[in-house]
């Protein structure tokens, strides 16, 4: 009865297998699924392959500690025991290869990157599939044998596969190899320098590996395109060419940069970095002027508007350099902001998109350690531009905070209480402040020399506060260009 019902299982596993890989075969070569709409649905179901691919490996380890066992000891390891969960190894491998393959046509990888890990699946799927028939079949142990050492093998060289296209080659983290990429970089940027590199590679690869390459590179290929090279720009994608020299309306790399944010095709997504004005103006004029790939910086009239973004990363004059240092704190604000965000997410947003400004919002701290958010923000508090704080205690740690923030714009201490002189502090060279709010505090009018010192303000709103008529008198006589509302006004 046994010897039958592994005849017939084992049938169902290779039929299954068989349509498996005749499916495998139409559609890797025939690629039908071109369209948008499949890839959302196939990047869908192939999240699931991460979620089970361990399982094949640690039943098959498992099968394979059983298969050894039971050459030593028969009659304590049933036949039968092995054999079933060879089967079960069988199943989930055949689900896990067929979730990767979605995932695989889902876009979100490069064939080049991908078609090792894929083909190697496959020859452990049928070194597995050879197991299962010949244990189940009664082949011997000598068949057995071998066809478990092969299939383990295959297993470890899919695996590694599998784990460089996650975590990329161990060797590249190498000293030597480390070492030797720090020294390439520092020697291409000398000799960009010298006005001797290339426009492509040294001003227009900067945009695209900091905003493009994460989903369209050749570990990860959305929409069948990669960026990661001129000759591959020009060849596009699923979707089109990305890059059509001279022809702004035919190039997708552009003509997606200025869809709207929420827009399925805005490229890149609304939940990734975007490009700043100036690196979007440099790109449109580079597609616009055709130049080559080998295009040097020294014998191109880039026009002057462009002058800022060119030198933050090229060019030794006193104008370059501080573009670059420029360049170099927004690279480290933002840095700092990606781990705010991580940390503590909603503490922190950005008040204008691509640029290093933030708000701050005491609404979003509730649930926080605020120990730990201020050490957190340290780094960011001279680009905070907007502070609300409402309803909640000011004490000296936030003040001193506070008071580094150079560029405020906004301040809104509504139901706060604060002394005259934390107000002082916090108000202290705050050349930028256009808008104060102190509805409900004790604002007073030993206060108003603390408001009269910054004459930049446009709005103050003083309602629901202590100051008296008089006060109120004074800071409309002593700031004419200045909104003043307050309980006297209304």
């Amino acid at each position: 009865m046994f010897k039958k019902r592994v005849k017939l299982v084992s049938r169902m596993a290779i039929f299954m297998t068989l349509l498996l890989v005749a499916l495998f075969v139409l559609i890797r070569f025939l690629d039908p699924f071109q369209d948008d709409y499949w890839s959302v649905i196939f990047d869908f179901i192939g999240s699931f392959h991460p979620v089970i691919l361990h399982l094949p490996i640690g039943l098959w380890f498992g099968v394979l500690a059983l298969f050894v066992l039971h050459l030593f000891q028969r009659e304590r390891v049933q036949e039968s025991l092995v054999f079933g969960s060879a089967l079960v190894t069988l199943v989930f491998a055949i689900f896990t290869f067929a979730a990767g393959f979605v995932l695989y046509l889902g876009g979100g990888y490069g064939s080049g990157s991908i078609a090792f890990h894929m083909y190697s699946s496959l020859a452990f799927l049928t070194a597995l599939i050879a197991f299962v028939i010949g244990f189940g079949g009664g082949f011997g142990s000598l068949y057995c044998t071998l066809t478990a050492i092969s299939t383990s093998a295959i297993l470890l060289i899919s695996g590694h596969a599998g784990g460089v296209i996650t975590h990329g080659e161990p060797l590249d983290r190498a000293p030597w190899r480390v070492f030797a990429a720090r020294q390439a970089k520092a020697e291409a940027l000398a000799l960009g320098k010298t006005g001797e590199g290339h426009v492509f590679a040294d001003l227009v690869m900067p945009i695209l590996n900091e905003k493009c390459i994460a989903c369209h590179g050749t570990e990860r290929a959305k929409g069948r395109l990669q960026m990661d090279s001129y000759i591959d720009l020009i060849k596009g994608g699923s979707k089109g060419l990305a890059y059509v020299p001279g022809d702004l309306s035919a190039s997708l790399m552009i003509t997606r940069m200025h869809l709207p944010l929420e827009h399925s095709e805005r490229m890149p997504p609304a939940e990734r970095p975007q490009l700043d004005a100036g690196e979007l103006a440099f790109l449109e004029w580079w597609v616009t002027a055709g130049l080559p790939e080998n295009q040097l910086v020294r014998d191109t009239m880039i026009p002057e508007e462009h002058a800022l973004y060119v030198n933050s990363l090229i060019g030794n004059s006193e104008e370059a350099m501080q573009a670059q240092a420029l360049k170099m704190r927004k690279n480290a604000l933002m840095a700092a902001y990606a781990e705010i965000q991580a940390q503590f997410p909603g503490v922190l947003v950005q008040s204008v998109q691509n640029d290093a400004v933030f708000e701050l919002s005491s609404s979003s701290m509730f649930g926080h350690n605020e120990e730990a958010v201020r050490e957190a923000l340290a780094p960011l508090a001279e680009s905070v531009v907007r502070i609300d704080w409402n309803r909640r205690p000011l004490d000296a740690s936030w003040i001193h905070l506070f008071a580094q923030s150079k560029s405020l714009q906004v301040l809104n201490l509504t139901d706060c209480d604060f002394s005259a002189d934390a107000l002082s502090v916090l108000l202290a060279k705050k050349n930028s402040l256009k808008k104060i709010n102190l509805t409900g505090t004790a604002f007073s009018d030993r206060h108003i020399d603390h408001l009269i010192e910054n004459s930049g303000i446009e709005t103050i709103v003083l309602t629901d506060t202590d100051l008296s008529k008089s006060g109120f008198s004074r800071l409309i006589s002593d700031l004419p260009g200045t909104q003043v509302i307050s309980n006297f006004s209304l």
